[in-house]
């Protein structure tokens, strides 16, 4: 069936492509040249098979999107452009396209990536599309082209899709796959510690590599317009047996590059593939689903519970195996899937096989739980009143993506069997409806959420009551204040912060915000409100003068940072007026310039005194500079010919790391030729 001429037929479909061509005018952004501007529809057909990028605008050299396009994916395309970027890329058309499945998704693609779709339908399909919302028909009239002898028949679910959503969201229900801490934006928020900066991941049935899923997430995966593409929609497909359609070459290419291919079951005659094939006949159940399903649950190597051979504490189970996870929950996963391997008497690989299949069937698929997707979102009720149902109960599995990969297996299967006629086999796809359903549901961005402050200072203390979850605080300082120093440090080393530093105070009740924003791009704001307060200085005392100090460090009876005597006093007086400093010089002379190491200052309040010990980087002579005679002593320290100490020990210390060593030597050094500067 050719794909490449667009074909109208009906006219509630000519109505239709109207409407759609008159919002796209509305929408589409002008980058020339615009080669065409009617709506078209297309699918993503790469040559590797591996979704294409989509790009800002008609070139290789425009940015990326975040969102890119997946094999399969379904795309509205505006129009057609020649590259604008002057780049000499291979592809010399580009498509400006409408993504079906995220918001505001417009970008640019390389027609030769896209396949175009003929768009047919006729009268007796548009009645069928009355039993679905408006919502799906765009997508089911493709599919329909695409799929020309399937069938699409509506499953009223009469559920509320937000309450649908609120009960899957239940932590420890829906769990997503992250083996490396990539997909944090994808997890629930309720499951964050933000004292230990980790997402809970200890859920019964799950393991340390599954997460609970966010409410965004849980939305995009219950919606099934979501998976309304070529492979996708194979997770509604009906789980039921047929000699037409299924056979076992198609299991042996869902099985291809695992344990299980070209194998045989228990080391006898017949192969994985037969086995599942004969489960299939046997049980009227679709054997690509049951290959899916054993691949999904055991992974392309054996996983813990289909080895044979267990040592140690499981030892006891040999030759058990559980293909499908049955009973594999709770707190020792493994030690009960293989209880219940031993309880079902399941002592070989087709017993195990065999015994599974028949259980899904007689747990699922026989009581309406019969596609992918209904074994996942419990939703099916066969009771006339929705009110007698119990929902959300009796669901397979707890992955959230168990239902899209397994159609993709299948998918895969069908074409590799039957080639180009896949596309004209007779399959029967049942899709759910909700009430209420949104105009959309994306995935969110995978990038980190976290935008947690975990520390947060003003003048070097912390504010009052500081929490990570607490935004809003407020300080009280000496009207005198002129500015503050704001620091902070997040929780999450991939965020950033923004509104720290030194902070003029211009008024009483002033705000200070604190951003933080999320890799993902998600903002928190951090607020300190500035309280000004009237101080007596007549009555503040020492110790409450020097913690006011924000010039230099005034510590362990040391002053660093200060290098003048007008710079030391204005940094006490700026706290108490009526403080008394007093520096004097080597030989006990009061000094008003510049100081040197060694200089003292005294700092009198209420007839109460405290004196330090100046420091300046690199001086260790006290003279105020630092020279050749400097970086002697430095030397003779080294070699332990002379002992530098006290001040002056400090003051050779230049990397600041607690000794004096090479590396001090060689910034002194540095410093004295000018090649670069010592700190203070």
């Amino acid at each position: 069936m050719s794909k490449n001429v667009i074909i109208i037929k009906g006219e509630a479909m000519k109505k239709l492509v109207n409407i759609l061509l008159l919002s796209t005018i509305f929408f589409m952004n002008l980058v020339p040249p615009v080669l065409a501007e009617e709506v078209r529809y297309g699918y993503v057909n790469s040559t590797e098979g591996n979704g294409i990028s989509v790009r800002k605008g008609p070139g290789t050299s425009y940015d990326r999107l975040s969102d890119g396009l997946a094999e399969g994916e379904l795309v509205k395309i505006l129009s057609e452009h020649k590259p604008n970027d002057g780049t000499n890329s291979s592809c010399s058309l580009w498509y400006k396209i409408e993504f079906l499945e995220v918001d505001d998704g417009l970008g640019y693609a390389c027609a030769d990536l896209v396949k175009l779709i003929e768009i047919q339908t006729d009268e007796s399909f548009e009645e069928s599309l009355e039993s679905f919302p408006e919502s799906y028909h765009d997508s089911l009239r493709l599919l329909h082209t695409i799929y020309p002898n399937a069938i699409f028949k509506a499953y009223d679910t009469r559920l509320d899709f937000n309450t649908v959503v609120e009960n899957e969201t239940v932590l420890g229900k829906s769990l997503i796959w992250d083996s490396n801490n990539s997909r944090d934006g994808l997890k629930h928020m309720d499951s964050y510690n933000y004292k230990t900066n980790k997402f809970a991941n200890d859920y019964s049935g799950g393991g340390k590599n599954w997460y609970a899923a966010s409410d965004e997430t849980i939305a995009y995966y219950v919606d099934p317009r979501n998976f309304l593409n070529e492979s996708r929609v194979f997770m509604f497909e009906s789980l039921s047996y047929s000699a037409i359609t299924h056979s076992e070459s198609g299991v042996e290419a869902i099985l291809a590059g695992s344990f299980m291919a070209k194998e045989k079951v228990d080391g006898g005659k017949k192969s994985f593939a037969q086995v599942i094939m004969e489960a299939g006949k046997k049980y009227n159940v679709n054997p690509y689903y049951l290959a899916s399903r054993i691949l999904q649950e055991t992974g392309s190597t054996r996983s813990d519970l289909v080895k044979g051979d267990y040592s140690g504490e499981y030892d006891k189970y040999d030759g058990y195996y559980n293909f499908f996870n049955y009973g594999a929950s709770g707190d020792d996963v493994v030690g009960n899937g293989l209880a219940y391997a031993y309880k079902k008497g399941w002592n070989s690989e087709k017993k195990a096989i065999m015994g599974g299949a028949s259980l899904i069937v007689a747990d699922y698929i026989s009581i309406g739980q019969n596609t992918g997707y209904f074994q996942k979102w419990d939703v099916t009720c066969r009771k006339d009143n929705v009110n007698d149902c119990s929902f959300y109960v009796h669901q397979y599995m707890q992955n959230i993506e168990a239902p899209y990969s397994e159609a993709n297996s299948t998918y895969k299967a069908y074409k590799e069997i039957f080639g180009k006629d896949f596309y004209d086999l007779a399959f029967v796809f049942t899709i759910p409806v909700y009430k209420n359903m949104p105009d959309k549901n994306s995935l969110p961005s995978e990038d980190n959420p976290i935008n947690y402050l975990k520390t947060l200072t003003v003048d070097g203390k912390s504010v009052t009551n500081f929490n990570s979850l607490k935004t809003s605080y407020s300080i009280n300082i000496p009207e005198t204040t002129k500015s503050v120093k704001v620091a902070a440090t997040k929780i999450e080393n991939r965020s950033s912060i923004k509104g720290t530093g030194t902070i003029s105070i211009t008024k009483d009740g002033q705000v200070i915000p604190i951003t933080v924003t999320a890799e993902n791009g998600d903002k928190l704001v951090y607020n300190i409100t500035v309280n000004l307060k009237e101080v007596n200085t007549e009555e503040m005392t020492l110790a409450e003068t020097i913690a006011g100090i924000k010039s230099g460090t005034f510590k362990d009876g040391y002053i660093t940072g200060l290098t003048n005597a007008n710079s030391i006093l204005k940094a006490v007086t700026d706290v108490n007026p009526e403080a008394e400093v007093v520096v004097k010089d080597l030989n006990n002379k009061t000094v008003s310039s510049s100081v040197g190491t060694g200089y003292k200052v005294t700092i009198t309040v209420l007839d109460e005194n405290k004196t330090y010990e100046v420091v300046i980087i690199g001086d260790t002579n006290g003279d105020s500079e630092i020279d050749i005679l400097d970086l002697l002593r430095v030397q003779k320290h080294i070699l332990k010919s002379s002992t530098l100490s006290g001040a002056n020990g400090k003051a050779a210390d230049v990397s600041k790391d607690g000794k004096i060593d090479i590396l001090d030597l060689l910034k002194v050094q540095k410093h004295i030729l000018g090649s670069s500067t010592i700190k203070q």
